[in-house]
C-alpha cells in the first residue's frame, strides 16, 4: 500500500492544437488521436492522446523526451514521420497536418427557423468528396454521432469553384429553444473521419 501512496503522479502538461497553416482542424471529439511514445526506458508503451472537436489536445505527462505520432484514419493525409517532443513543465506543441479538404468563409444563420450554412470547400489532397452535412444540436458537443437534426448535400460537389449552401428547417422542439449550435462536416471518400468547421452558436430569440 505504501508504494502506491508514494507513487508520484505526472505534473506536467503537453498541450497544443492540430492545425493546417495555423488554422485548427475541426474533428469529431474523441474520434481522432495522436500517440506519444517515451524513449529512454526498457519498457515502452504508447500513450493515446485524443483530440477535442476544436482541434486542441492535452496530456498530463512526466518530464522527458517523447515521439509524437500522427495516426491515420483522420481527415488528413497520413504521415509516417514523428515529431520529437521535449516535455519540461507545461509545454505547448502545435501539430501540423495536411487535410484532404478544408472549409473557409463559413457562415451559418437563422431566418424564422430555417438554418442556412454557406462555406467555401477547398480541396487540398487527392481524394474525392462524398457529401457535405449541416449538423445542429442543443449542445456544443456536435458531430455525426451527437446531433439532433442534419441536412446532407451530395450534388454539385465536383465543382468547388463556388461556395456551397445547405439549408435545414428546425423541428418544433429545436425551434422553441433560445439558441442552438451548428457546424458543417465534409465527408471524404474512403476516409472514416470527417473534416468539420468550427461550432457556431445560433440565437433563435
Amino acid at each position: 500500500g505504501c508504494e502506491y501512496d508514494n507513487y508520484k503522479e505526472p505534473t506536467s502538461f503537453l498541450t497544443g492544437k492540430v492545425h493546417y497553416n495555423g488554422t485548427p482542424v475541426g474533428v469529431r471529439s474523441g474520434g481522432t488521436q495522436l500517440e506519444l511514445w517515451q524513449y529512454g526506458y526498457a519498457l515502452r508503451s504508447k500513450i493515446a492522446v485524443y483530440i477535442d472537436q476544436d482541434g486542441t489536445y492535452s496530456a498530463r505527462l512526466f518530464d522527458g523526451n517523447y515521439k509524437l505520432v500522427r495516426l491515420g484514419g483522420a481527415p488528413w493525409v497520413s504521415q509516417t514521420d514523428s515529431i520529437d517532443v521535449v516535455v519540461k513543465g507545461n509545454t505547448v506543441v502545435d501539430v501540423p497536418v495536411t487535410p484532404y479538404y478544408t472549409l473557409s468563409d463559413v457562415t451559418i444563420t437563422n431566418n424564422a427557423g430555417v438554418i442556412t450554412a454557406t462555406a467555401k470547400v477547398n480541396k487540398i489532397g487527392t481524394l474525392g468528396i462524398t457529401n457535405l452535412q449541416l449538423l445542429v444540436s442543443n449542445t456544443r458537443l456536435l458531430d455525426v454521432t451527437y446531433y439532433k437534426q442534419q441536412s446532407t448535400l451530395t450534388s454539385g460537389l465536383s465543382d468547388l469553384s463556388t461556395p456551397k449552401t445547405l439549408t435545414l428547417t428546425l423541428n418544433s422542439t429545436m425551434a422553441a429553444r433560445d439558441y442552438i449550435f451548428a457546424r458543417i462536416a465534409v465527408r471524404i471518400t474512403g476516409v472514416n473521419e470527417r473534416y468539420y468547421s468550427e461550432v457556431f452558436k445560433i440565437n433563435l430569440k
